[in-house]
C-alpha cells in the first residue's frame, strides 16, 4: 500500500512536467539541423541554427536571442527585432528540405526552409 501511495505521489508532481509538450516533428528537425529564412517584406534570406541551450543565431549574427518550445510552437526572444517571447505556430509533418510559409507578428510572412 505504501508503495501505491508512493507511485501515486511520484506522478502528481510529474505531472506537471509532463504538461509541457515536446517539440513537433517539425520543430525536432528545425531544432536539430536549422532554418533558412526568407523574411518576405525585408526581402532577407538567411540561416538560422538552435542550440540545445535554448540560444539560437543567424543571419551572419545578425539575429540571435532565445528560444523555448511549447509543442509545435517556437517562442523567441532576440533585441534584433524587438521580440519578447512572441510565439510561431510551425505546421506538422514537415522534412528536411520542406518549405513553408509561417506568420510572425512582428515581422510579418516568413518562409522557413528545413535544413
Amino acid at each position: 500500500m505504501k508503495r501505491l501511495a508512493l507511485i501515486a505521489a511520484v506522478a502528481a508532481l510529474a505531472a506537471p512536467a509532463l504538461a509541457q509538450t515536446a517539440p513537433s516533428d517539425t520543430l525536432t528537425i528545425a531544432l536539430a539541423k536549422g532554418v533558412t529564412l526568407n523574411v518576405i517584406q525585408m526581402g532577407m534570406t538567411g540561416d538560422v541554427n538552435y542550440k540545445p541551450d535554448g540560444t539560437f543565431s543567424g543571419f551572419d549574427g545578425q539575429y540571435e536571442g532565445t528560444y523555448k518550445v511549447d509543442g509545435s510552437k517556437l517562442c523567441s526572444t532576440s533585441a534584433a527585432v524587438g521580440e519578447d517571447n512572441t510565439c510561431v505556430e510551425y505546421p506538422a509533418g514537415k522534412v528536411s528540405g520542406d518549405k513553408f510559409k509561417i506568420a510572425h507578428p512582428t515581422i510579418g510572412e516568413i518562409e522557413v526552409t528545413l535544413k
